[in-house]
Order: structure tokens, then C-alpha cells, then sequence
């Protein structure tokens, strides 16, 4: 527990010792609004901070040129895929191009191999450089870590949320059902291309299936989502009668 309370407070030191004076004074006179600040607030600040270098960051490839953001993003991939091993060594090169991968795929932008190579040195002050292998075919590799076998969640900023229960659930469910909707929406457009029909539903999408026996129409799921064709058909029938008797 004290190692993981160490590394984020030597990385905020750095980048402490990295900022103006007047920097300071005005991120603790934004420190001191955000704490009146409802969670909502919060995520609100969050999401709209904005990405990537400002107006008056200089191009170039001195760690001034990275955001703070880009440091923490690199700062937790290092923490969640890597690990101290004193009887391992990983090649530099092949570590750094994992990570830029990773930005890649996240379109995030990475830092230059060799801000790279000063945080990883920042979180394990332990490792050592050496060069292995035979003439010819030797790399460069960081002596004293490895790749962790069970990858951790990479921290994420704290929100509070869990102050409001209610909120969380409130968020969680939103998201799953937006994501449900966005999947049913594309399962709808892929059987139209392969089937060659519209379907608005995924519900009609297993009705077909089933009634042109392209899977099993006994088992338990095609029985139920039958069934309850059957009985939307009959309440359906059940309102039609009733209104001609009314009539």
C-alpha cells in the first residue's frame, strides 16, 4: 500500500517541479471550487477538459510538450501491465511499442520514447538498461520487470459517485441500455445484408430463424420467444373481437 501511495506522489511532485508559480497558485484556486462541487459537477469538469496540448505548449519533444493527461494515461498503463521481477528483462523497444499501441487504439497521443523511458524509470527506480544477446542481433531491455499475468484496472479519476448511489446505478443502466440498443440496431443491419430482408427487431430476426428452422426451433429459447409470439397474436385477436362485438 505505501509503494502504490509513493509512485502517483513522486509523479505529481515532478510535474509540480515542472510548473510555473502562478500555475500553481491557479490550479489550487480551482482545487478549492471543485470541492463545492455536486458529483454531476464534477463529471461535467471532467468531460470537458480539454484534450492535447494548449495554445501555448511548444512543439518539440521535451516532456513540455505532453499534457498532464498524457503523463497520467501513461503513467497507469506502466502500473496496470507491468511489474518489479528481479530475474526478468523485457526489450525497450518492444515495451514501448505495446504501449503505443495502446494509445493508438484509445486514440490517445503517446509520448516519445524517451519520456517513455523516464516515467517507467520514475515508477521502478530498481530496473537497469542493459543489452543482451548475441552479435548482431542484440536490444536494448529493462532489467528487473515484466509483464503482469493478471492485468489490473487502470485508475480512473474519483468522481465521488459512490457518495450517491442511486446516481451510479442511474448512470449504469443508461449506458447498458444505449449499448444494447446500439447493438441490437447493428445484429438488424448485418441479417438484412446476409438474409436479404428488414427486420426491426431482433425479436423478429429469432422468429425468422425459427421458422425457417436455421436453428433448432424445440429448443428452450425458441420455444419461448414462440411462445410469446403466440400470445401476442392471441391478445391482439382477443381486442380485434371485442371491438367488432361493440360495434
Amino acid at each position: 500500500a505505501v509503494e502504490g501511495d509513493t509512485e502517483p506522489s513522486m509523479l505529481l511532485q515532478k510535474l509540480k517541479s515542472n510548473i510555473s508559480k502562478n500555475v500553481q497558485t491557479k490550479v489550487d484556486q480551482i482545487l478549492q471550487d471543485v470541492q463545492r462541487f455536486s458529483d454531476n459537477d464534477k463529471l461535467y469538469l471532467y468531460l470537458q477538459l480539454p484534450p492535447g496540448p494548449s495554445s501555448g505548449d511548444k512543439s518539440g519533444g521535451d516532456s513540455s510538450s505532453f499534457n498532464t493527461a498524457d503523463q497520467l494515461h501513461t503513467c497507469n498503463w506502466i502500473r496496470s501491465h507491468l511489474e518489479e521481477h528481479s530475474d526478468t528483462c523485457l526489450p525497450k523497444q518492444d515495451v514501448y511499442e505495446t504501449y503505443k499501441r495502446y494509445c493508438e487504439n484509445l486514440q490517445h497521443r503517446p509520448l516519445s520514447a524517451a519520456n517513455f523511458g523516464k516515467i517507467i524509470r520514475d515508477i521502478f527506480p530498481n530496473i537497469k538498461a542493459r543489452r543482451l544477446g548475441g552479435r548482431g542481433q542484440s536490444k536494448y531491455c529493462y532489467s528487473g520487470i515484466r509483464r503482469k499475468t493478471v492485468l489490473n484496472m487502470p485508475l480512473l479519476p474519483n468522481l465521488d459517485l459512490k457518495n450517491d448511489p442511486s446516481e451510479l446505478t442511474e448512470l449504469v443502466q443508461t449506458y447498458k441500455q444505449e449499448v444494447t440498443e446500439a447493438a441490437c440496431e447493428l445484429i438488424c443491419d448485418w441479417a438484412q445484408k446476409i438474409l436479404k430482408r428488414s427486420f426491426d427487431t431482433v425479436v423478429e430476426i429469432a422468429r425468422y430463424l425459427i421458422q425457417e428452422h436455421i436453428v433448432n426451433p424445440r429448443c428452450s429459447q425458441a420455444e419461448l420467444v414462440t411462445s410469446a409470439a403466440l400470445a401476442g397474436a392471441s391478445l391482439g385477436q382477443k381486442k380485434f373481437t371485442l371491438k367488432g362485438q361493440n360495434s
